[in-house]
């Protein structure tokens, strides 16, 4: 059983013999994109890799890749395993009864997680050398706002 949002209108993949569309988080996180999903997981497990990037990006966070999973925080089940339980964009979209952020009007709002600008990241990459490119790449799943932004322009079409 997979959970998360499953978006109709956008371009989809497959997992094993099964067309998957995006698959959005309460914040724009693409699901299906993320190294610690368990689908994800259970068919490439890639945790180590995104661990070593996560260590890189958020100096402190050491996340251990043998125990590190996401069910999703769309998911449906009872308990799910949660990256973030205590997320504030979560608890408010729950709240407000919305599929994810992306349907808000308040959208983006305070609480809406915040990413580095492109400019951020250069200076991050090229000039400080924090992490790699390939690195920034791991990290296209958790990129919210240009996720929310491209489903905005694309549900208004």
């Amino acid at each position: 059983m997979w959970c998360g949002y499953y978006d109709g209108n956008e371009k989809s993949k497959k997992r094993g013999n099964i067309k998957v569309d995006k698959i959005f988080s309460k914040c724009g996180m693409r699901c299906d994109l993320c190294l610690i999903y368990r689908p994800n997981v259970q068919e490439n497990d890639r945790r180590k890799e995104i661990c070593i990037v996560y260590s890189k990006i958020y100096p402190g966070y050491e996340p251990d890749p043998d125990a590190i999973i996401c069910d999703g925080c769309s998911c449906k089940k009872e308990n799910p395993v949660l990256l973030d339980p205590a997320c504030k964009a979560r608890k408010c979209v729950l709240e407000k009864g919305f599929e994810h952020c992306g349907y808000c009007d308040d959208y983006p709002c305070e609480i809406f997680p915040a990413e580095p600008t492109r400019e951020e990241l250069v200076r991050k990459i090229d000039v400080e050398k924090q992490w790699t490119w390939e690195d920034e790449k791991l990290m296209e799943a958790y990129t919210c706002k240009k996720n929310m932004d491209e489903f905005r322009r694309n549900r208004n079409r």
